[in-house]
């Protein structure tokens, strides 16, 4: 039940991101593109979508532990 619960959070937490950063956490996670090519698909550096994924793992990470 407790993982049900994580999972609730970090997909609430997930949905309240900007389109922008699920997008390019997407490309990253889900349609396995590389850092170079993600930021190519959003007309983005690089260091954009480094700092992106970054804020999404922090995201979903504080949501799973409930913060």
């Amino acid at each position: 039940m407790m993982r049900w619960f994580r999972l609730r959070r970090m997909r609430r937490a997930f949905r309240a991101l900007p389109e922008r950063d699920r997008a390019i956490f997407g490309s990253v996670r889900f349609d396995d593109c590389d850092y170079v090519e993600a930021a190519q698909r959003h007309g983005c550096t690089v260091e954009e979508v480094e700092q992106t994924v970054a804020r999404v793992l922090i995201a979903l990470g504080r949501a799973e532990r409930g913060g």
